[in-house]
């Protein structure tokens, strides 16, 4: 049974191209590779520096997990909707990056265990997710012969 940490992450293999017994085309299935966001508040006394380094590591951890950051906005000092940590400010940013789903877990555990970070949040970008299973059935349907269709 999967687990959390090894969700989406199936090594690439080799899979029948359609259901054809004597059809010897073979097709190489990649891991998944899902576009997320990921939000994150560092305590607002912490230097701008700070802030630098923390999103440096990010890029890191995605890199060794194949991944990248496809978009960054710092969003600056700003105040809670409640006390965290006996603090009222927050120094905000937003990534939004592309990766298989292990980097996920990693980043996590890094934000997690990171004193200086007073929350984080990690989603799915869903509207991203939907676009790309629509071409992909696209791709599907032309790469067995089935043609465009009136919805295409």
């Amino acid at each position: 049974m999967p687990t959390r940490s090894d969700a989406g992450c199936e090594p690439p293999r080799s899979v029948p191209a359609n259901s054809d017994p004597g059809h010897s085309v073979r097709r190489e299935v990649l891991p998944v590779t899902k576009k997320y966001e990921l939000i994150f508040i560092l305590r607002a006394d912490q230097p701008e520096a700070a802030m630098a380094d923390r999103v440096q590591r990010v890029k890191d951890i995605l890199a060794n997990h194949e991944g990248e950051v496809t978009q960054e906005n710092h969003w600056g000092v700003r105040r809670l909707a409640y006390e965290i940590d006996d603090e009222n400010k927050g120094n905000y940013m937003f990534l939004r990056y592309r990766s298989a789903g292990t980097a996920g877990v990693e980043l996590d555990k890094f934000l997690r265990l990171d004193d200086q970070v007073l929350r984080h949040l990690i989603v799915v970008d869903e509207e991203w997710e939907e676009r790309n299973r629509v071409a992909i059935a696209k791709r599907r349907r032309k790469d067995n012969g089935e043609g465009a269709t009136a919805r295409d």
